[in-house]
């Protein structure tokens, strides 16, 4: 429609150009200048010609039509207008009849500039088309407008949208999925819809309550493991106290069977008949009697010794005198005969009290002294044993002379199955295991060498009140 216009206006006639030449004619006329006047008749001549041509390459319309046969029709007067001006240009020059040719030439200016004034103005014609051509482009802007609005509140909807059922539950999944690569695998996604992203958080879901079965079994078999591996040791320590334990009873043994076979020969007869015994006979008799009650008395001392260090370890902790602990397993290992040449300085004597699952305790202890004996070999040594009694805890301290240990040997020496046993001897579990009963009272046990052949020290640290159990 602009296109259109503006070819229009660039074609259509210039009627001013008519309008203006016509009006050029009227000094010379009254000025009586035949000369120009003349000139500006040509003038306006060639103005009627140009807008003569440009009616004509108007585009062929309706409109155009009539308005040429108007046009032309009024340029044809204004021809004839035009002539009989110039057939009064040599009168203007004549003195008598001047004035007359002046007259008559005024009305046919008169005439022509009325007739320029009613030529068709090309402007008129494009005023509807300019009035439509606004029209139409305020109905496109409003509905540009209109339009754009639209667009924008469709993409602040569509944002809206995309934080809400996308950006959002993403971030959300992100959150849970930090909490669950932190260990905490009791989150859950809570989503509302039926899309993708509820469907994956759904799998996230499954995914974690599979890690939390997976966590708990794996839990299950470690604390299972765990207790057949201290139920192992345990059972490997009586052992350990076993064989000194057999060898000492037999001692005890022996004299009950020499001392019963002493009595039957004294109080039987020849031929097997009971016979009365002399004052003398009574008197040994009564010895005999005294020596099997304390060897048999000896036996079961060392066996309750001996059971009671093989009772299970799920007994509740309990305030228990940790001296009186460390010198029941100081004398149970006292009676093994291997460990004749070496010298035990057990220097505990006041009661020292503590929380403490005393059948555990018992275990640490008997570790602790059983490696610090077997480390000093068949050459004998010491081994001094304190008990230091602080404000809030306990420090067991166990000093050997033995072979002493490296670097390499402190650093693993509470791992599992770690030993430096030549013989072939232990499985490498007892200070690992020493080490797990003694971090579940909520005290640390710290080793310190040295060097080899320089000796050995071991501090267990226990707290006088009962932790929770931090064991996994």
């Amino acid at each position: 429609m602009v296109h259109e216009i503006e070819k229009n206006l660039r074609s259509s006639p210039r009627r001013y150009e008519v309008l203006a030449a016509t009006s050029r004619l009227m000094d010379p006329t009254l000025r009586r200048d035949a000369f120009t006047l003349s000139r500006h008749l040509a003038d306006l001549e060639s103005a009627m010609a140009d807008y003569r041509l440009q009616q004509a390459k108007l585009p062929n319309s309706p409109e155009n039509r009539e308005q040429s046969s108007i046009a032309f029709a009024i340029l044809q007067k204004m021809d004839a207008d035009i002539a009989r001006m110039k057939d009064k240009l040599p009168a203007l020059e004549s003195q008598q009849i001047a004035f007359v040719a002046q007259q008559e030439m005024t009305e046919s200016l008169a005439s022509l500039q009325k007739s320029a004034v009613s030529l068709p103005n090309p402007i008129e014609g494009l005023q509807k088309l300019w009035q439509d051509s606004q029209s139409t482009y305020q109905v496109f802007f409003w509905i540009l407008l209109v339009v754009a609005l639209c667009a924008v509140v469709a993409i602040f909807m569509v944002m809206h949208l995309m934080i809400r059922w996308i950006f959002l539950p993403i971030k959300e999944l992100h959150r849970k999925a930090m909490k669950v690569a932190r260990g905490d695998f009791s989150v859950r996604v809570k989503l509302d819809g039926q899309d993708e992203i509820v469907d994956l958080a759904q799998a996230f879901n499954a995914m974690t309550e599979r890690f939390c079965e997976i966590k708990a079994d794996l839990d299950r078999q470690v604390n299972e493991r765990s207790r057949q591996l201290v139920r192992s040791e345990r059972l490997a320590g009586v052992g350990f106290l076993a064989a000194g334990v057999a060898h000492e009873i037999n001692n005890p043994l022996s004299a009950i069977s020499m001392a019963s076979e002493s009595l039957a020969s004294r109080v039987a007869g020849s031929n097997g008949e009971p016979l009365l015994i002399s004052a003398e006979d009574a008197e040994v008799a009564r010895q005999y009697l005294e020596m099997i009650q304390s060897e048999a008395g000896r036996c079961e001392e060392i066996t309750s010794r001996l059971l009671t260090f093989a009772r299970g370890q799920d007994a509740p902790r309990g305030r228990q005198d940790l001296t009186r602990i460390v010198q029941d397993v100081v004398q149970m290992v006292g009676h093994m005969g291997r460990f004749s040449g070496h010298t035990i300085d057990c220097r505990p004597k006041e009661s020292v009290f503590a929380e403490v699952n005393g059948a555990e305790i018992k275990q640490v202890v008997l570790n602790l002294v059983a490696n610090a004996l077997e480390s000093m070999g068949a050459s004998g040594g010491k081994l001094s044993v304190e008990i230091k009694e602080l404000s809030d805890e306990v420090c067991l301290v166990f000093t050997d002379t033995g072979c002493g240990m490296s670097a390499r040997v402190l650093e693993n020496l509470f791992e599992p199955f770690f030993t430096e046993r030549k013989s072939g001897r232990g499985t490498g579990l007892g200070l690992s295991i020493s080490h797990r009963i003694v971090v579940d009272h909520g005290g640390r046990i710290e080793a310190h060498s040295d060097g080899p052949g320089c000796g050995s020290t071991f501090r267990v640290h226990l707290p006088k009140r009962a932790v929770q159990s931090m064991a996994a």
